[in-house]
């Protein structure tokens, strides 16, 4: 499975994930047919806002919730936006980040809901690919998960989430993993992640003051 731990530093879920995921921290329950069928539904009919239109401000409190974050965070306090295109398509993702530079979240906006791609933080690691992100993350000694979200159209598409965890002496533990919020194997996520291709470089951001 494709590792890539950053110890300087489970947002993107399953956000993304949607992953996706998009984060790690917390374990997401898989998402029924039934609700995925009408996020769909209703994701299809929100307006991708125009990034020359858009008021980043106006989604400030939903980038702030803690349960979006999946992590003890506790409050926080995001001090810069940048806008850059990590699909492709023209229109812009909202990247966010906190006073200490610590944290940052990207983020896709349709109609007037901010969704989360990824994001990282101390633990976290980010590796962009051509439409997607993807996470690490090492908490602890035997604790770690991983994910990806890929982004169409400036929507979610596609994602994965896995975690591993493991007692003090490595002996006894658990491993989770989902795509596209419903359960799989070790197999399918490492197939996703080869999907994605070759890793490229992060898009350059020019940071704006909130």
């Amino acid at each position: 499975m494709m590792k890539t731990y950053n110890n300087s530093l489970k947002t993107l879920a399953l956000a993304l994930l949607a992953m996706a995921t998009v984060g790690c921290g917390q374990k997401q329950a898989p998402a029924s047919s039934e609700s995925a069928e009408t996020a769909e539904s209703q994701d299809s009919t929100a307006a991708v806002v125009p990034t020359q239109k858009l008021d980043v401000k106006k989604y400030l409190e939903q980038m702030s919730e803690p349960d979006e974050l999946r992590l003890g965070l506790g409050d926080l306090e995001l001090s810069e936006y940048a806008l850059a295109d990590l699909d492709g398509d023209g229109q812009d993702e909202v990247w966010v980040r906190d006073l200490t530079h610590n944290y940052m979240a990207i983020y896709v906006v349709n109609g007037d809901t901010a969704q989360l791609v990824a994001y990282s933080d101390g633990s976290t690691e980010l590796t962009f690919y051509k439409n997607a992100v993807y996470y690490s993350a090492y908490y602890s000694p035997g604790r770690s998960c991983e994910g990806a979200t890929v982004v169409k159209n400036s929507r979610l598409a596609d994602s994965f989430w896995s975690e591993e965890f493991f007692d003090d002496e490595m002996e006894t533990g658990s491993e989770d993993y989902y795509v596209n919020g419903k359960e799989a194997t070790e197999e399918e996520c490492e197939q996703f992640v080869r999907r994605l291709g070759q890793p490229v470089d992060a898009p350059p951001l020019e940071w704006v003051r909130l």
